[in-house]
């Protein structure tokens, strides 16, 4: 198995792993993995633990292909990275909900979608300019 695969396989098992732990919120917790103000009702316990069970059946098996290719790069992978490491990644998350925020800021909400009405452009500009000062209050702690 030459670097490409093996690139393609870690990729396939984090996303995997990631995907394992939103099914089990939508099913435990009814959170929806598009993380919208909608809440999904939570499968009973019957259907949670048998989706569970299956879920960790294919977990083990994936386990497999990963202890048997990727053992040396799996061992880095769940190393602990240092917490300035962890600051790095905190800044360009904060970084990604300003600019994802920064959107409905009414001076690039309007320009993308027309025009809005002076009370809900005053209205918008003093909540998303206390966000963003939240958020730039946020991003001096990392």
């Amino acid at each position: 198995m030459d670097f490409k695969h093996k690139n393609h396989l870690i990729s396939t098992y984090l996303t995997f792993h990631k995907q394992v732990k939103e099914v089990k919120d939508t099913i435990c917790d009814g959170n929806p993995p598009s993380r919208t103000d909608t809440m999904l009702t939570p499968l009973s316990k019957d259907l949670q633990e048998g989706i569970i069970t299956h879920l960790e059946k294919i977990a083990d098996l994936f386990e497999k292909i990963a202890q048997k290719y990727l053992s040396a790069e799996l061992k880095k992978e769940k190393k602990r990275e240092s917490m300035s490491a962890t600051k790095m990644w905190a800044s360009m998350q904060l970084r990604q909900i300003e600019e994802d925020l920064s959107d409905i800021h009414p001076k690039n909400f309007g320009r993308k979608y027309g025009a809005l009405d002076p009370e809900d452009q005053a209205y918008l500009e003093d909540i998303v300019n206390q966000i963003m000062q939240e958020i730039i209050e946020a991003e001096k702690l990392v």
